[in-house]
């Protein structure tokens, strides 16, 4: 019975061409953890051809590892009490589509934070890990407010999504709920300072946050700086495995 389970599930991700791209190692991972949990793999299977389906058709600026690797995070919450998911940095919407199916699966609540009009004004000079020098202009990965409200109106859960529009040091600091997980997309250094500042002190426990942006030197030595954790932030620093190396982190906290 479980070798039949698992050719279905293999025949499944083969006609939905799952195995064909280069996240199929994410997929199956997903997919175990699923069983493991005991969720129904067919719902599963329904979330990642939307996911599929959502990248398909919208600009993203991740892949699907990494957002399954968020999913799970999510997922692994379900039913938690006043559950709640951050996003900060959205671009066009493909992200936020994304999570608002996950989290109203878990039965929680997407909270977005943005400007809606691109990059802020800035004067930062970035090195990747691969040495590459990288600018972030003003304006850039815009995705206006109403534009983002499409996307996730046409492919995700509207429902469970609210949207905080602003520079991140006005309208975080209004934000006061705990939060579960987080996710960051935001480039510069100055605004990841901002969003760990306002966001990690509200993390509850078992919390998680993860960030896109690891592979810009200068947030992997923010990311690594314990004076960073306890003089700006006040908590104790995390763990971040993967910092200097990889892309996509995520930062466990004690």
């Amino acid at each position: 019975m479980l070798r039949r389970g698992r050719a279905t599930i293999y025949r499944r991700l083969q006609s939905l061409r799952f195995l064909a791209g280069r996240d199929r190692h994410a997929v199956l991972a997903f997919l175990r953890a699923s069983r493991a949990a005991g969720r129904p793999w067919r719902s599963d299977l329904r979330l990642l051809a939307r996911f599929v389906r959502i990248t398909n058709h919208v600009r993203a600026y991740h892949t699907q590892a990494e957002m399954l690797t968020v999913a799970q995070a999510i997922l692994s919450r379900t039913g938690t009490p006043g559950l709640t998911v951050v996003e900060c940095g959205v671009g066009k919407g493909a992200s936020t589509a994304k999570l608002s199916l996950v989290t109203a699966r878990a039965g929680g609540r997407l909270v977005v934070f943005d400007s809606f009009r691109g990059m802020p004004p800035n004067e930062e000079r970035h090195e990747a890990l691969d040495g590459r020098p990288m600018v972030f202009r003003r304006g850039a990965f815009h995705g206006r407010l109403r534009e983002v409200q499409r996307t996730v109106a046409a492919f995700g859960a509207p429902q469970v999504v609210e949207y905080r529009k602003g520079w991140f040091a006005d309208t975080l600091p209004r934000f006061a709920a705990p939060v579960d997980v987080v996710l960051l997309d935001v480039d510069l250094l100055a605004s990841t300072r901002t969003c760990l500042a306002h966001l990690a002190p509200r993390l509850r426990p078992g919390g998680v946050i993860f960030t896109q942006d690891g592979h810009l030197r200068a947030v992997a030595a923010l990311l690594t700086d314990p004076a960073f954790w306890r003089d700006e932030v006040g908590v104790a620093p995390p763990r971040v495995p993967g910092a200097g190396r990889e892309k996509f982190l995520a930062l466990a906290f004690e």
